[in-house]
């Protein structure tokens, strides 16, 4: 016999993450995301945050939305906004988040690369498990 879970047991998994996610992880790694030079964008927008390249003056918008964080590269001069990184497992670890974060930035800025960002959570072998 084959099992699998309702819809609705997928919504509640879902549902009790990112509530974790945002009562737990979110202020360790805002915090964290301060220390590695982030800077909110206004006190309105509390999950809107910065980092802004000294030598160029181009930016790293980061943005905690419900289900995802974001990362986009807007280059200054063309105002051109590529999309770097998308965490959508929200399951994570601060400090796992921060590492997918960090090497997506770094895979950017030494070489104009986005960074496997969706293996780095990895999402197949959570797949997997549910096999």
């Amino acid at each position: 016999m084959i099992t699998f879970p309702l819809f609705s047991e997928l919504e509640q998994h879902r549902d009790a993450a990112n509530e974790n996610f945002h009562h737990n992880i979110k202020p360790l790694l805002v915090e964290r995301l301060k220390d590695f030079g982030f800077q909110a964008v206004n006190e309105d927008a509390s999950g809107i945050m910065q980092l802004q390249e000294k030598a160029t003056q181009n930016s790293y918008i980061l943005t905690i939305r419900k289900y995802e964080i974001t990362i986009n590269f807007q280059h200054i001069k063309t105002g051109e906004q590529v999309l770097i990184c998308a965490i959508s497992n929200l399951e994570l670890s601060a400090h796992v988040i921060m590492d997918i974060i960090i090497d997506s930035i770094d895979s950017w800025l030494q070489y104009g690369v986005v960074y496997d960002y969706k293996k780095a959570q990895q999402l197949e072998a959570r797949a997997r498990k549910r096999d």
